[in-house]
């Protein structure tokens, strides 16, 4: 599916890619839409359990963020099969909208630290936290896309770049 698009996979190229029969696949996913939900909400899933695997949420609020932001880089990196497919899924879901019950619950762990930081008046109340997640995920992720798509791959000089500009968007100034 990385290869060939979210719209240019059928469900028997999936059958004969996976070596299970399509009627097998019918018995489990109603249609391919099911099937990419289930598929889209085991990608983010698998993003969130790798970004708050060893993710201390006691350490100080910046701390937090810098944890997130470079697990969010190292699972790109380490994924770019998943990170390819998520992409791919939400362009597919821009001229209609998705129905991806209990995708939100996978964020839960991470808009902690977030609210957190809210509460401790370092964070803008006015921003959800997965906007404010956002700042941090989105510009990373276009940036690992130039690896995939140009083979070219920023250091972490623009790395520390970025996440300075994201910390100073979503913070508070007095």
């Amino acid at each position: 599916m990385a290869a060939q698009g979210i719209n240019g996979v059928s469900m028997s190229m999936i059958a004969k890619a996976s070596g299970i029969p399509q009627a097998t696949i019918y018995v489990y996913f109603s249609s391919k839409e099911e099937l990419l939900k289930e598929l889209y909400r085991y990608v983010i899933k698998k993003n969130c359990d790798f970004i708050i695997e060893e993710f201390d949420q006691e350490t100080g609020i910046k701390q937090c963020f810098e944890n997130y932001f470079w697990r969010t880089v190292e699972y790109f990196r380490l994924y770019p099969a998943e990170f390819q497919v998520y992409e791919q899924f939400m362009a597919s879901m821009i001229s209609k909208p998705a129905d991806l019950e209990n995708v939100t619950e996978l964020f839960a762990p991470l808009y902690a630290f977030v609210e957190r930081g809210q509460q401790e008046g370092l964070i803008k109340k006015e921003l959800h936290p997965i906007v404010v997640l956002s700042y941090f995920s989105l510009l990373a992720a276009n940036i690992e896309k130039g690896k995939l798509f140009w083979g070219n791959r920023a250091d972490n000089l623009v790395y520390q770049i970025i996440f300075n500009a994201s910390w100073d968007a979503v913070t508070i100034h007095n």
